[in-house]
């Protein structure tokens, strides 16, 4: 998440005049003001997610790691490519696997909102939330686009066999215009974007903000029958976890990548009461020890397919890979429902302003770091992987910081104003005589 959640208001901008900044509603690209607790622990959790998938991006210039993540065949144990994938240390550089993580927060933030507006006057405002959240998109996805092609013209790639299958692949990307507008657009892409590949998490981040009202009212179903929230939850969780398992074993993409979205709307719509569970179950031992289970549970779901990945093979395989979602889940909900005790508190105050700023550059820091950490190892040369990583990791949370205050926060702003203007415009002519 941003660096906070929102309130239990419509999510729109406003200036605060107690602190002379503004405020912003809450979700994939939505930033809003600062707050405490557990929904601030989000915000951290989304920047921790962010830097992973750099990290991730960094770790595959790496020959013995990118050939590692191809095949795990003949990987010798305790060697560098083992180390980063079939060991529980992949939790440090599981990129796709924490985009899911995203994918759970935006669900979580993009449906509390609307859901809890809605409990207090049904009409909620469509229009406004489609305007603005398509501009808070648009915007930062195009911006992302030519400031890859500006890194793809400045450097170069052709770096060939030796730096390892991953930055092969990048070799040569499209540079045409189908190409530009297809990855600028997002919607509708169905292949692995070329100039600037992590926005393919952007097409199903795009589909879900288009969908959001059914999101809302599955979120609201999920609120019954059962009597138990807890109960309902896991009940609830299993059948998307289910359906997300049947995505993978099938290759059917809406099934992987839309569920997760469903968790985090399933966590919104029953936040107040597992809110009240996590506090009763950390008053005792048994209830902290489940905590401590489910905050080892969740990382280990998140990886479980490299760790049996050796031992896996087709349908078992695709299996094993949908536990992601499900670990996904499970450390969304850890974060957000399960206290700190004081002595966490205190640790957590010592590091609030690094993962705040972390939490509040995390999409620009997302979309701008892939074409950085290509230039530079292309720059490096082979065998030199630690030398580009010393590079374009500090300039990839440097851009991300510029284009967060440039790019970002003004197209929030904007898209803020302009949905309210265009909704309205709508109302005044729907009120015509």
């Amino acid at each position: 998440m941003f660096r906070a959640a929102h309130s239990q208001r419509s999510s729109y901008a406003g200036f605060r005049p107690e602190t002379g900044v503004w405020s912003y509603c809450v979700g994939m690209t939505e930033a809003a003001a600062p707050v405490r607790g557990r929904l601030g622990r989000l915000d951290a959790l989304r920047g921790v997610a962010a830097l992973v998938v750099l990290a991730h991006h960094v770790s595959m210039t790496v020959p013995q790691i990118a050939a590692a993540y191809e095949s795990s065949a003949g990987v010798t144990l305790f060697s560098t490519g083992w180390w980063a994938t079939l060991s529980p240390l992949k939790v440090l550089v599981a990129g796709p696997e924490f985009v899911l993580v995203f994918f759970v927060l935006s669900g979580f933030v993009l449906v509390r909102s609307p859901l809890a507006a809605q409990m207090a006057d049904p009409r909620y405002d469509w229009t406004a939330y489609y305007v603005r959240r398509i501009i808070r998109l648009a915007v930062p996805v195009v911006v992302s686009v030519g400031l890859a092609v500006v890194w793809i013209v400045l450097v170069p790639r052709a770096v060939g066999a030796a730096g390892g299958p991953w930055l092969a692949r990048q070799d040569t990307p499209d540079l045409s215009i189908g190409s530009l507008l297809r990855e600028a657009s997002i919607i509708g892409a169905t292949r692995r974007p070329d100039i600037n590949p992590p926005l393919w998490s952007l097409v199903w981040e795009m589909w879900f903000s288009l969908l959001l009202p059914v999101f809302v009212v599955l979120g609201a179903l999920t609120r019954r029958p059962v009597s138990s929230p807890v109960l309902r939850v896991l009940l609830w969780g299993a059948a998307l976890c289910a359906l997300a398992s049947i995505g993978y074993v099938t290759s059917a993409q809406p099934l992987m990548y839309l569920p997760p979205f469903a968790l985090g709307a399933l966590l919104a719509a029953n936040f107040d009461e597992l809110q009240r569970c996590g506090d009763r179950l950390v008053k005792s031992t048994t209830g902290r020890a489940l905590g401590w289970t489910l905050a080892a549970l969740g990382p280990f779901l998140l990886v479980a397919y490299w760790m049996l990945r050796p031992l896996t093979g087709g349908m078992w395989s695709d299996a094993t890979l949908s536990l992601r979602v499900a670990g996904a889940f499970v450390i969304v909900a850890t974060v957000a429902f399960w206290p700190a005790s004081s002595s966490e508190r205190v640790r957590i105050s010592r590091t609030r302003r690094a993962l705040a700023w972390l939490g509040s550059i995390s999409f620009s820091l997302y979309l701008v770091h892939f074409p950085i950490v290509v230039a530079f190892a292309v720059l490096a040369g082979p065998g030199r992987w630690w030398l580009g990583a010393l590079a374009s990791v500090p300039i990839s949370l440097l851009l991300a910081h510029v284009m967060t205050r440039w790019v970002e926060q003004p197209a929030q702003v904007y898209g803020t104003q302009a949905g309210a203007s265009v909704s309205q415009r709508m109302h005044r002519l729907a009120n015509r005589p």
